[in-house]
């Protein structure tokens, strides 16, 4: 088997940035008089977008979602889309090997991903950013991944993530999907699951993706 792009999630696949995203979280919580959570309760709450991230959030910590949460959220996130996060090891090499067209499709807004991706100067490894706002649907609609391609202009690709949303985008679409299971989800089902990046670069290999 061979493909013709190379799809990303964010959060959790290409970058570690649970705790960028808790700490914006914990912010809203507290200036709306709520209690932290902190990033471990955070994290069971991330990966269907920021909407739903902060419904879940403001709900666990005891109080009433609302839109004005949402939107301080991002402007709160907007405003410094990387405290710590970082690439885990081994990524920025292996996005300099792969030689085929590379997109990140993510649940999070496309603004963010591409501002938090050049502040981790990658953003030129991607010939786009494809968002949770990008389109009426997000992951796990086959859609964004549909779209992905489309704008590459090629027929196949092979989706990299970390959670159910990227197994179920690839299985709608059709494509083959490897899990990394060193993020923040479970990605139960997918073709192969691998532990470590230099496991990824292998089927990558195999996929005729690197040179």
């Amino acid at each position: 088997m061979t493909v013709a792009s190379v799809l990303w999630d964010l959060d959790g696949t290409l970058a570690d940035t649970a705790a960028d995203i808790a700490m914006t979280v914990d912010e809203v919580l507290v200036e709306s008089g709520l209690p932290a959570l902190g990033e471990a309760r955070v994290r069971g709450f991330v990966g269907d977008g920021a909407r739903l991230l902060i419904d879940r959030a403001v709900s666990a910590a005891g109080g009433k979602p609302g839109p004005e949460h949402v939107a301080r959220f991002f402007a709160i996130y907007r405003a410094r889309p990387r405290r710590v996060a970082a690439l885990y090891p081994g990524i920025p090499e292996l996005l300099q090997r792969i030689t085929l067209p590379q997109a990140v499709v993510t649940n999070k807004s496309a603004g963010i991903a591409r501002a938090l991706l050049a502040e981790l100067e990658v953003l030129d490894r991607f010939a786009l950013v494809i968002g949770g706002d990008t389109l009426s649907v997000r992951k796990p609609d086959p859609a964004p991944l549909v779209e992905a391609m489309r704008q590459l202009g090629v027929a196949t690709c092979v989706m990299i993530g970390d959670g159910p949303n990227d197994v179920g985008g690839a299985r709608g679409a059709g494509v083959p999907v490897i899990g990394v299971e060193w993020g923040i989800g479970r990605p139960d089902g997918a073709d192969w699951l691998v532990r470590e990046v230099s496991e990824l670069g292998a089927v990558l290999a195999e996929l005729g993706a690197l040179r």
